[in-house]
Parts: structure tokens; C-alpha cells; sequence
């Protein structure tokens, strides 16, 4: 069997702040399959197998561009990948680390191993993402068919089908290099469910893992939750609950343990009835999508707001011991000030009721409608530049406003989320 070395890019390293950290959960998923096929993985995610710490920060818009590490700031991963020496090395990655990604890829490369991609943005762009990768995954990487690119010489770009069963596949959390240096929190990241029914215009999920939602058996959730050992985390589901018999029973299930965490939501699924068993189940806090107080950003976004609902759920949610976020977002393309204000005005009233606000900077992904509402058209030029599109860059602004005022509002957005 083969030894392969899976690899998440440099990406708050890069940026130079700890609050960009992830968790590659996705990566270890590919990495039990692989395992329970029986070859030999080890994960190597460089912002944390890469022993060098990372400046504690906390997030705040500015003129950010994510460049390309050099060989030299590589150099851990060069050496982990010299002394396993993989037959193969899979590189995944998202849109906001492409450039980070295509660095490892060539590093490994030019030093003779094949290497194949995999993640949001590879499957998002097929073939396209094959300028330097022996091969491209299109689709979840965990599902069996996915390691072909691993156990042949395919070449080119390899659509996989949607894992039906997710408790099949097991979840390689400590074959990452450096495992025990993920925050209590991190490691406690847990998807119950895969797959969304809603059409949100910004995101590419239902291209990706598409609307038909899978679920995983609550029973299961809590030993896996059982197993990490630790106090808390996040339920990563695109809007858990979705299917509400699903999360009632993960509700049950968490609730027979010590774990309480924070998950996603839609606005439309939330009850007052939804929301104290979530609390009886150890949920601390919901964060919901509003992403702006004006209609054509909502109706672009997919959101269906009743008036007064956002208030509304702030105080039930209160009454139940939950805590609220709201997501929003500014720079819409050709939104104009005054509408990014409104936008604002309705984040500081519901922050005002107890809410916390999220606002992120417009960032448009390939095949969702917001790209085609920004760039007028579908398609991806091969030369795109991708460097900015990360959401706290002010780089991303698309709205009809000077510089001065982009500036304002960016400023006012982050007094808002501290």
C-alpha cells in the first residue's frame, strides 16, 4: 500500500494571526478512508505541524492579500516531506488559500512526487486547478472512489459521488503532525450532517456537497463528541436542525454528555420550542444569516427576513440562555452607502438588544449567483486574482462608494463586531 502525506497550506500563518485558524476536519475524514484502506497517512496542516507559533490577534478589516509562502518559510513542511517520502501528497484547500496551496504543490513537485488536490475550490473549478496537480478531486474526498487518485496513475480531474452513509467512514484526528496543538475548541469541531437545502447566493456549498441532506446517527455524534475528551466546540453543519427530528435527537444525545457547543442556523428554523432543547442539549450559542437589512442584498442572498423576526429570536433566545450572532455583510456589488448603512443601523440595534454582529466584507466564489451578480458571468478567467478574497479585506469592496467612504464604513463595521 501507499504512503501518502495530506497537506493543509499556511493560511493564519500567512496572515500573521491566530484568529484564522482552522480545523481540517475534511482532511482527516480523507485520512481515515485511506486508512481503513489500509495505506500509511500522516496530515501535515502548517499552521499548526509547523512548530513556529503565530501571533495571537483578533480579527479587524484591513488592506489583507494572501501571497505565496517562500521555500524558505516552508521549510518544516519540506522536511516532513523528505523524511516520510509519500508516494503521493494531496494538497487541499479552499479559495482563500490557493496561492498558499499552489507553493506546497510546487515544492512537492518539483521534487518528483506526485501530487493531487482536493477541497472546496478544486471542486468547485475541476479542471481547471490542474496547471500543477497530477490530478483534481471533484466532490467529497472522504468517499471510496476518491482514492483512485491516490492508488493509480489517474491523471486529470475525478468527480466522486456524495457519501451516503457518513458514519462509515472513520475520522483520523491525530494523524495530523502537531494534533495536541489545536486550541480545546478546535478539536471539538463535529458535523452531524452534510448537505443544505437552501440556495444561499453567496455560497458554493450546494455545488459542492449539494441539497440532499445526509445525516449521521445522534447515537454516534455523542461518542465521537465522547471520545474527543474535551469540555466544548462547534457543530460545523451548514444550518443544523434543518431536518429539526434529526437535531432534536442530537440534542438528546449531547444532552447525556458534558459538551456544550455553538452551531450555524437558519433564521426560519428557529422556535422558541427549538431553542430550549437545543439549550437542554448543551448549545451555548446560534448564529444566524441576515447579511443585510436591504431587500435586493437579501433576495440575491437567499435570505427570507420577517420584519421583526431578528428581535424577536434575540429575546427568546435569551429567555433561554442561548446566545445570538448575526451574520451580515457589506460591499455588495453596486451597493451604495446609504444601503450599507442601514445595514449597520440594524446590527447595532440588535447588538443593542444583546446580540453579537459578524460583519464580513462581500467575497464572491466561483458557480455561486453573487459571482455572476459581480463579475457578469459564470465563468472564471484562468488568470483571476485571488489574493484578496478573504472577507475582512477591504480589498473586496464592490459597493458604489469613494475610497474615503468604504473606508467609514469598514471602520464603523469594526467597532460593531468588538
Amino acid at each position: 500500500m501507499s504512503r501518502v502525506l495530506l497537506v493543509k497550506p499556511p493560511f493564519a500563518r500567512l496572515l500573521g494571526n491566530t484568529v484564522y485558524s482552522t480545523y481540517p476536519l475534511g482532511l482527516m475524514r480523507v485520512a481515515g478512508m485511506l486508512e481503513a484502506r489500509g495505506h500509511e497517512v500522516r496530515a501535515y496542516h502548517d499552521d499548526v505541524s509547523n512548530p513556529a507559533p503565530i501571533p495571537l490577534g483578533g480579527v479587524g478589516f484591513g488592506d489583507m492579500a494572501l501571497r505565496q509562502p517562500t521555500s524558505e518559510e516552508l521549510l518544516p513542511f519540506i522536511a516532513e516531506l523528505e523524511s516520510f517520502d509519500p508516494d503521493v501528497v494531496g494538497v487541499s484547500y479552499c479559495t482563500a488559500d490557493r496561492l498558499s496551496a499552489l507553493a506546497v504543490a510546487w515544492e512537492a513537485a518539483v521534487r518528483g512526487y506526485r501530487v493531487v488536490g482536493g477541497g472546496i475550490h478544486p471542486s468547485l473549478l475541476g479542471r481547471q486547478e490542474c496547471e500543477i496537480l497530477d490530478a483534481v478531486v471533484v466532490g467529497e474526498g472522504d468517499h471510496p472512489a476518491a482514492a483512485a487518485v491516490f492508488e493509480t496513475d489517474f491523471t486529470g480531474e475525478l468527480v466522486v459521488p456524495k457519501v451516503d452513509d457518513l458514519d462509515a467512514t472513520p475520522t483520523a484526528r491525530e494523524c495530523v503532525i502537531g494534533w495536541e496543538r489545536y486550541t480545546s475548541f478546535l478539536r471539538g469541531m463535529v458535523q452531524t450532517q452534510r448537505g443544505c437545502p437552501y440556495s444561499c447566493g453567496y455560497c458554493a456549498t450546494p455545488r459542492v456537497f449539494g441539497s440532499r441532506v445526509r445525516r449521521r446517527d445522534p447515537g454516534a455524534v455523542r461518542e465521537e463528541v465522547e471520545e474527543l475528551g474535551v469540555s466544548g466546540g462547534r457543530i460545523i453543519d451548514d444550518s443544523f436542525g434543518v431536518v429539526w427530528p434529526h437535531g432534536e435527537g442530537v440534542c438528546r444525545e449531547l444532552g447525556r454528555t458534558n459538551f456544550s457547543w455553538v452551531c450555524d442556523m437558519a433564521l426560519q428554523d428557529i422556535t422558541v420550542g427549538r431553542l430550549q432543547t437545543m439549550r437542554a442539549g448543551g448549545c451555548t450559542g446560534v448564529n444566524l444569516g441576515i447579511e443585510s437589512a436591504v431587500a435586493r442584498w437579501r433576495e440575491l442572498s437567499g435570505k427570507h427576513v420577517v420584519p421583526g423576526r431578528p428581535e424577536e429570536v434575540v429575546r427568546e433566545a435569551a429567555e433561554c440562555g442561548v446566545g445570538v450572532v448575526y451574520y451580515f455583510m457589506v460591499g455588495y456589488p453596486s451597493e451604495t452607502v446609504d444601503e450599507m448603512t442601514q445595514t449597520l443601523d440594524l446590527a447595532e440595534r440588535l447588538r443593542d438588544l444583546g446580540a453579537r454582529a459578524c460583519i464580513s466584507v462581500v467575497t464572491p466564489y466561483p458557480k455561486t449567483r453573487l459571482w455572476e451578480a459581480a463579475y457578469g458571468s459564470g465563468e472564471v478567467p484562468a488568470d483571476f486574482d485571488w489574493s484578496g478574497h478573504i472577507h475582512q479585506s477591504s480589498r473586496m469592496g464592490l459597493g458604489a462608494c469613494t475610497t474615503e467612504q468604504w473606508g467609514a464604513i469598514l471602520e464603523r463595521a469594526d467597532r460593531l463586531n468588538h
